[in-house]
């Protein structure tokens, strides 16, 4: 019960920091969105890649933990507008594809 409880709580945490990218990548933003994104993707993909971790899944791990220290906000990656939209659709992708792999291994 535990497991599945844990994968709802990242299905929320996902979505979350999902519809916050695309809020990011659409169009500007106030520069405080954007510190608040970068907070909560943080977190969610710190938390992404714990959960990857208990699970096993070792290439999610790295995946997740690459964009939590990306999205890290004590040492901000500076890159201009563009690149960022590439990395906020890049980690929608990310979700998505995860959310599908970590359903199925819920349903087992």
């Amino acid at each position: 019960m535990k497991a599945k409880s844990t994968i709802l709580l990242l299905y929320i945490a996902w979505v979350t920091a999902a519809v916050m990218l695309v809020f990011a990548a659409a169009e500007k933003q106030p520069d405080s969105f954007y510190t608040l994104l970068r907070w909560v993707c943080c977190a969610v993909f710190a938390y992404s890649a714990v959960t990857s971790f208990q699970m096993k899944r070792m290439l999610w791990l790295w995946i997740f933990g690459a964009l939590a220290v990306l999205f890290n906000p004590i040492f901000p990656a500076l890159q201009d507008r563009s690149l960022w939209i590439v990395a906020d659709w890049f980690s929608i992708g990310a979700v998505v594809i995860a959310a599908f792999i970590f359903w199925k291994v819920s349903k087992t």
